[in-house]
C-alpha cells in the first residue's frame, strides 16, 4: 500500500480535523521508528501527549506534535501537518512551533536540554513567504519532509 492510499484512507475515516491530525501524528511516529533513514538514528519517538517533559514546555499542544530522542542524546521537536496538498503553510503555525521548540526542559537526571533539531512534516509543500522566512537562520537546523519523500520511503505503509 502506498503512502497516498494510507493518507486518503485516514482522511476518509476521520470524523474531525483533530481526529485526522491525531491519526497522522501516530503514522509519522511509526514512520520515524521504521524508515531506514531515521530508525537507526532515533532512540525514541514520543507523541507529544506522552513526552515525559511536556509540562515544562507548556503541557498543552503549542506546536510540537512529536519529540524524538537522537542516539547522540539530542532531542528533536517535530511538527506534523496533514493538510490538503493545495493548502499553504502560514506564519502563525510556524511561529507556534518555533516558539515552543526554542524553550528548554530538564530531564530526570537534572540535565537541561534545548532541542537540537526541528523537523516539519507536511502533506503540502506550499509555504507562505513569511512562513518560509521564519524558518531561516534559526538557532538549530530545520528540516522539512513533504509528501513526495514519504511516498518514496522504503517503509511498508501497510
Amino acid at each position: 500500500m502506498s503512502f497516498s492510499k494510507v493518507l486518503n484512507k485516514y482522511r476518509f475515516l476521520s470524523h474531525t480535523q483533530k481526529d485526522k491530525g491525531d491519526k497522522f501524528e501516530r503514522l509519522m511516529q511509526r514512520y520515524l521508528q521504521t524508515d531506514p533513514v531515521y530508525a537507526d538514528e532515533l532512540k525514541h519517538v514520543w507523541l507529544w501527549v506522552d513526552f515525559p517533559y511536556k509540562s515544562q514546555l507548556g503541557g498543552i499542544d503549542l506546536g510540537i506534535d512529536l519529540v524524538a530522542e537522537h542516539i547522540n542524546g539530542g532531542y528533536w521537536a517535530i511538527q506534523c501537518k496533514c493538510y490538503d496538498e493545495k493548502a499553504i503553510i502560514d506564519k502563525p503555525k510556524v511561529d507556534s512551533f518555533i516558539a515552543t521548540a526554542n524553550r528548554s526542559f530538564t530531564d530526570d537526571a537534572g540535565t537541561q536540554h534545548f532541542f537540537s533539531y526541528l523537523l516539519w512534516i507536511s502533506t503540502t509543500d506550499k509555504w507562505g513567504d513569511n512562513a518560509l522566512e521564519t524558518l531561516k537562520n534559526q538557532r538549530v537546523g530545520v528540516g522539512v519532509l513533504y509528501k513526495d519523500v514519504l511516498e518514496s520511503s522504503a517503509v511498508d505503509w501497510e
